[in-house]
């Protein structure tokens, strides 16, 4: 921008007290300087050591908290909690839940085809033989839970957790714990068709098959099936309710 000929920068604006303060102790956090459980100096302290003042101090430990990596327990003190997996997964999980649902729905299946087509053939290479059982018996007891759609569809997002820790990538882990809930939601919907509690059965059991065979392929093709059944099921139940 000009003015007068002048060329003009905008000022950057200046970063809060309690910003800095809050950044320098989370640095300490990651940094692994301040321990997992270890209690925080108290306020008047940390306000002398960084020169501000105690208001600064509270208003960077409460960003601290919100970031869960500090515990405010009363009469206690704070403590460290350090960053965590949950944490992060819940706090993805709020971002996507305040999504406008017609966003949500589009967004979610492309969003399922790119992770967990990826999680299957991953887990096909990677899963170890307590890994498998963790999956047999989720299908296990999927398939002993007929006629009881609610633990059907917390079942069914169980099956595909376990199938991201048998990637032994924790990312996806964390990412598939980050949109758990409208994946819950979207199962309960589609549990209103009849049919989709046999399809589904059998897309888990293609699926382990292509793990227990160690056939990433096919473990990515039996995935892309369920999810485009799923996806199938979940619209037209959407569209008979007069939604999308």
């Amino acid at each position: 921008m000009t003015a007068g000929g002048l060329p003009i920068q905008a000022l950057e604006r200046e970063e809060r007290l309690s910003d800095r303060v809050a950044k320098r102790l989370e640095d300490l956090i990651l940094e692994d300087e301040l321990k997992t459980g270890q209690k925080l100096p108290p306020e008047r302290e940390i306000a002398e050591l960084f020169s501000v003042s105690r208001t600064v101090v509270r208003e960077a430990i409460h960003t601290l908290a919100a970031k869960h990596l500090v515990e405010v327990r009363s009469g206690s003190g704070t403590f460290v909690s350090g960053p965590s997996t949950d944490s992060v997964a819940a706090s993805l999980g709020l971002l996507i839940r305040s999504m406008d649902e017609s966003i949500l729905v589009d967004g979610l299946h492309e969003v399922r085809q790119v992770l967990e087509i990826a999680v299957a053939g991953r887990a096909a290479e990677r899963a170890t033989a307590e890994d498998i059982s963790d999956i047999q018996g989720i299908h296990h007891r999927m398939r002993d839970a007929a006629g009881d759609d609610e633990a059907i569809a917390t079942l069914d997002v169980e099956f595909h957790r376990a199938l991201a820790v048998a990637t032994h990538n924790l990312l996806f882990t964390i990412l598939l714990d980050s949109i758990a809930d409208p994946l819950l939601a979207i199962r309960r919907l589609a549990l209103e068709d009849p049919d989709t509690y046999g399809k589904s059965l059998d897309h888990h059991r293609d699926i382990l098959d292509r793990v227990m065979d160690r056939d990433p392929q096919g473990a990515r093709e039996a995935m892309s099936a369920h999810l485009y059944q799923s996806e199938n099921t979940m619209r037209g139940i959407v569209r008979a309710r007069g939604g999308l």
